[in-house]
């Protein structure tokens, strides 16, 4: 990862940080994706299904989506690819429920942000992903 790349991915990870320890919970939830895909595989609609049904609650407070690819393509195309991915992963979620753009952030970083910086198969599956990092806030009585 470049440094000031880096520099701003600490910020930002701070920043939720702080949010975070004025809420009462968080669910955090990962969506895999095949190699040059931006698809959702099926397999994890139960698991955005159960996102949108908890964003529906009074408690909801944000959703962060974060996404990712491996290294296997150029700089360019590993840019647009995570903003894909980030992006189907967004508007699935908000076809499902009250998430909008008041209410969330997405993030994608591409092979210029290369967050693990290994090259190993098993890595390059793990890379391609997209993380939902959901906060929710106490009710006021």
């Amino acid at each position: 990862m470049h440094k000031n790349c880096l520099h701003i991915f600490l910020a930002i990870l701070l920043s939720f940080f702080l949010q975070s320890s004025h809420a009462q919970s968080s669910i955090v939830r990962s969506i895999y994706f095949k190699t040059g895909s931006s698809a959702i595989n099926k397999k994890y609609t139960p698991v955005l299904k159960e996102l949108s049904e908890k964003a529906a609650s009074d408690s909801f407070g944000y959703v962060r989506i974060f996404a990712f690819t491996d290294t296997t393509g150029s700089e360019e195309y590993n840019d647009a690819l995570s903003g894909k991915r980030a992006h189907a992963v967004y508007n699935y979620l908000s076809s499902l429920s009250k998430i909008d753009a008041t209410n969330s952030l997405v993030i994608w970083l591409g092979e210029s942000n290369d967050v693990y910086d290994l090259h190993a198969p098993v890595v390059h599956q793990q890379q391609r992903c997209v993380d939902i990092w959901m906060t929710f806030y106490k009710r006021k009585q």
